[in-house]
């Protein structure tokens, strides 16, 4: 027998250790796969990591053509696409921001799923049962009238007492969908770093529960109403995702990932700037950028009209953060907005998924 096994130990250990892959990779996509019956379609979680990616959509206007040309060109790398085209208020009406049947149509005949992105009307437009009860039927029907795969829930600096009302109409909002075979996703802001009068609505622990995907939002670190400075710094990116991680199922967070930059203008405006507007910039100013090392993000000034300080993300920051993303093995990413990253980023998000 020991003659035997040191004749074939090679291939007996090879074939050993090809069976405990396979038995691992079966282990963890039953254990963490999420279910296909919430609109979602199910992740491969065995060995490799493929994250849903997820693009917020906007209209275009005037010369910017918005996210369509970027949905056509990458629609092969996409499962979902949330168009920003519905806010809703507490009575339950909604207005509408120029919804595009085409977007629809073309997504569905691409196998990618539309979850329309609804935000709020006013500080809390859940303050009481039948104001829930109402804004629970008007999406009901507009993912019904419409053949929408769910709904995208953006609510943004609500009042801090609205926690419970948050929690709860979504909780009801989630059964309603998913007893229709839709999807349900909500932003929320990062808890790090964000002062609680903002961050305080959103209830982590209940929000990953009810809902199919949390976006957590890691951008805006610098805004465009305060001093210049890095959009998303890699750090602060981190400690978010890791404190996410805590309270939600990893398979139901998505890394929220900015493909935009902030030009400040000393004494002025401040405008927002697409990867693609920033290096523009740079070719018309014949001025390179520098990395800055702590952020993990460009920057560079340059004067017309004015001082102009410039902090924007790109390729390489967007590896960093897809970097961060992989490692923790989250359900996905989603980047805001679509049309306003260069095309390098879905290069690489194609090469470093596995």
């Amino acid at each position: 027998m020991r003659e035997l096994f040191e004749r074939w130990r090679y291939q007996i250990i090879g074939g050993a250790a090809l069976l405990l892959l396979i038995v691992i990779g079966v282990s963890v996509r039953s254990t963490r796969a999420p279910s296909a019956s919430n609109g979602l379609p199910r992740q491969s979680w065995h060995l490799f990591w493929r994250p849903m990616v997820m693009g917020f959509y906007e209209n275009g206007g005037g010369s910017d053509p918005g996210s369509w040309p970027s949905l056509q060109a990458h629609a092969t790398q996409m499962q979902i696409v949330s168009p920003y085209w519905y806010r809703i208020d507490a009575g339950g009406s909604l207005t509408t921001d120029n919804t595009d049947q085409h977007v629809v149509t073309f997504a569905h005949q691409k196998k990618i799923r539309i979850w329309p992105l609804i935000g709020n009307a006013g500080q809390n437009p859940m303050y009481s049962t039948p104001t829930r009860a109402a804004m629970t039927k008007t999406i009901v029907d507009l993912v019904r009238k419409h053949n929408y795969d769910g709904a995208f829930i953006d609510f943004e600096l609500l009042a801090p007492y609205s926690r419970d009302d948050l929690s709860t109409f979504l909780n009801s909002l989630g059964k309603e969908l998913h007893a229709m075979g839709k999807g349900l996703g909500v932003a929320v802001f990062p808890k790090v770093g964000v002062t609680m009068d903002i961050t305080h609505p959103y209830d982590y622990p209940a929000l990953g529960h009810v809902t199919d995907s949390v976006v957590i939002m890691a951008y805006d670190h610098h805004y465009s109403g305060g001093p210049p400075g890095s959009v998303a710094p890699l750090p602060w990116v981190q400690k978010n995702l890791q404190f996410a991680l805590r309270y939600i199922p990893k398979q139901r967070i998505y890394l929220g990932i900015a493909a935009y930059g902030y030009d400040w203008t000393k004494g002025g405006a401040t405008t927002t700037v697409s990867t693609l507007q920033a290096q523009a910039l740079l070719k018309k100013y014949g001025i390179q950028p520098t990395w800055d090392a702590a952020s993990q993000e460009y920057h560079f000034r340059y004067v017309d009209n004015g001082s102009h300080d410039v902090w924007y993300e790109d390729q390489r920051s967007f590896t960093g953060k897809l970097a961060v993303a992989r490692k923790a093995h989250i359900g996905g990413i989603a980047i805001w907005r679509l049309g306003y990253e260069s095309p390098d980023v879905w290069t690489q998000l194609r090469h470093r998924i596995l």
